[in-house]
């Protein structure tokens, strides 16, 4: 009776764990799976992330000696966040400031020179073909003088040789034709003097009118030459002084890129450096959480042909039991350990994931780390 009782015991309970096995599997077969593909399927669901920019000041370093914000405070686009220290460089603006205003006063005074001796070059020019013709009507006087005194020399001669005259009156005709003789001498080689420079076919021009315009003069020549030549001066100077304009906008802007803002709308996550701590050259300052919300969610192949670029979905936010609308930025292949492995039961292959960015659009009280449901 005993052994009875004890085999009845012995079958009793493997009945029973082999039944608790098959009501298991009958509900995990008719129930809801968790897995990745069922999930996929029924919930597409993501937390929401907000962009994060490191601020840093630009090419500029220094002690901070101010700080204008505080963690978890929002700030609107061009608020002031964190001073640098500006002593050396207001001071390196105005010993800039100094020799640019020097440069300009040099290039001021090169530009009037220039234009001074431009225009006494171009009266110089004038007068000179003035004196050419003056000289030339000169030489015509001259040589008719030369001429008469020759007559009369001649005159004298004979009148000698006849004792018509006395030998002083023939001294003194024969003074005034050497005289008018040297006169002619040198009123021509002043002429050529002053026609330096003139081409054979200016000066048989001159010859024939008398008039000396538009004669080349080496003279003139040589004066526009030293013209060009401080031309080429004052273009020094004029990049000199560009230089100095340059360098006095890039300390301007540096002293401008001391005070720290906020590039756009968002909230400080954090900070930093403390007042009086050394910044260095780009070195991040701020962490700024953006405006700029998302969710990503990982779909299958299958479905990643409804989240195309700039599609617009509805998504409910489980906290504020609210819908909010969204974009999608981008769909992209997830790495490979997000692909969906399903099960083989129902006769299904592998399937590949695909990562789904979409950015949200701020409603009040909407907060990042809230699970967003999308209902696509």
């Amino acid at each position: 009776m005993e052994n009875k009782l004890y085999m009845k015991k012995n079958v009793k309970i493997p009945v029973i764990f082999l039944l608790l096995l098959i009501f298991g599997s009958f509900l995990i077969f008719v129930g809801s799976r968790n897995d990745a593909v069922s999930v996929a399927k029924s919930i597409k669901s993501g937390v929401l992330t907000a962009d994060e920019i490191n601020i840093a000041f630009q090419n500029v370093g220094g002690k901070v000696t101010q700080r204008f914000v505080q963690e978890s405070q929002m700030v609107k686009k061009g608020d002031r966040l964190m001073q640098l220290e500006d002593i050396d460089t207001k001071l390196a603006i105005d010993r800039l400031q100094a020799l640019v205003d020097s440069q300009k006063a040099a290039v001021n005074q090169e530009q009037a020179a220039i234009e001074i001796t431009e225009n006494e070059t171009n009266l110089s020019e004038l007068t000179t073909w003035r004196k050419i013709e003056e000289v030339q009507a000169n030489l015509e006087a001259a040589k008719s003088a030369r001429n008469l005194a020759t007559t009369e020399f001649d005159r004298q001669t004979q009148l000698r040789k006849t004792g018509g005259n006395s030998q002083s009156q023939l001294d003194n005709a024969r003074n005034a034709f050497i005289n008018a003789k040297m006169q002619v001498v040198q009123i021509e080689s002043q002429l050529s003097t002053l026609m330096i420079g003139a081409t054979p076919e200016q000066i048989s021009q001159f010859e024939q009118t008398q008039n000396a315009t538009g004669m080349t003069l080496k003279s003139i020549l040589i004066a526009r030459q030293k013209l060009q030549n401080r031309q080429n001066q004052l273009a020094q100077l004029k990049a000199q002084l560009a230089q100095g304009e340059a360098e006095l906008k890039q300390l301007q802007l540096n002293y401008e890129r001391l005070t720290l803002t906020a590039p756009e709308d968002g909230k400080i996550l954090k900070l930093m450096f403390e007042d009086g701590e050394m910044v260095p050259n780009g070195a991040p300052a701020v962490l700024l959480e953006t405006n700029r919300k998302y969710i990503d969610i990982y779909v299958n192949e299958k479905m990643v042909n409804d989240y195309q670029p700039d599609t617009t979905i509805t998504a409910n936010v489980i906290a504020l039991n609210k819908e909010v609308k969204g974009k999608v930025r981008f769909a992209t292949a997830a790495p490979s350990f997000a692909d969906l492995r399903m099960t083989r039961e129902r006769g299904q292959a592998d399937l590949t994931s695909y990562q789904v960015r979409i950015y949200i659009e701020s409603i009040p009280k909407l907060l990042t780390g809230m699970t967003l449901e999308v209902d696509q």
